[in-house]
């Protein structure tokens, strides 16, 4: 049997074929995996209860195989998604840069983000670069003083229909959806020689870019990020 504490399940609905994944290790390889071909796509709600119980006997085969039931998983989907960039402006402070000018600079996307787009669900958002009185840096420029201090951030988002749909068919199979992903977003990490899409996925959940802020912790340092911040969807 598979130690509950060390579970790590992933699934991915990507063009019309569901893969199942299941790492036993911090690695990329899995140790068991199943690719499926779905009956229709979860855009139709018309089958959408097909899908669903299709789903669903084929999580029961995979908890067969591997010895285990599957309670909680990340989910890759290749819905839709749009990615929208800011450049987020702190102007003439002689004291030297804190994280929590940078902390409430993004904050303040994130708030126009959810103003202007009520019907989408942030799914990754990334640092891409800091500005200086001209100068860039890739990583947070600690004790440099300023006149002018830029952040050039990126929010990727889904329609919250499909954030609903996903919670729903898992939430109905007695499994918890801790974090979704963009399969756009996560290809970005993929090798030529990966078997399945949960790969990448896993690699972006495993923090393989450091300038991607996770998600539930803003104020959180990641490979020289931020350090115990504030919950980001509070």
């Amino acid at each position: 049997m598979i130690n509950k504490d060390v579970q790590n399940f992933y699934f991915a609905i990507v063009g019309q074929n569901l893969h199942i994944n299941y790492f036993s290790s911090k690695d990329y390889n899995s140790s068991y995996q199943k690719k499926y071909l779905m009956p229709d796509t979860l855009g139709n709600n018309l089958n959408l209860i097909i899908v669903k119980k299709f789903i669903s006997e084929k999580i029961r085969d995979f908890e067969k195989n591997v010895g285990s039931f599957i309670e909680k998983i990340n989910i890759i989907t290749d819905a839709r998604s749009d990615q929208y960039s800011f450049s987020l402006k702190n102007k003439f402070d002689t004291d030297k840069i804190k994280e929590t000018d940078v902390v409430r600079l993004i904050s303040d996307a994130k708030q126009q983000i959810i103003r202007n787009n009520k019907d989408s669900a942030i799914l990754h958002l990334i640092v891409d670069k800091y500005i200086v009185d001209g100068k860039e840096y890739l990583e947070f420029p600690e004790n440099v003083s300023y006149k002018e201090f830029v952040v050039e951030v990126s929010f990727i988002t889904i329609q919250n229909t499909i954030v609903k749909t996903l919670n729903k068919i898992f939430k109905d199979c007695n499994i918890e959806v801790k974090k979704i992903i963009s399969h756009q977003y996560s290809s970005r990490f993929a090798e030529k020689t990966d078997t399945s899409p949960c790969i990448a996925g896993k690699k972006v959940v495993d923090g393989i870019n450091p300038s991607e802020v996770i998600m539930h912790n803003l104020y959180s340092k990641k490979q020289g990020f931020f350090e115990k911040m504030f919950n980001f969807f509070s």
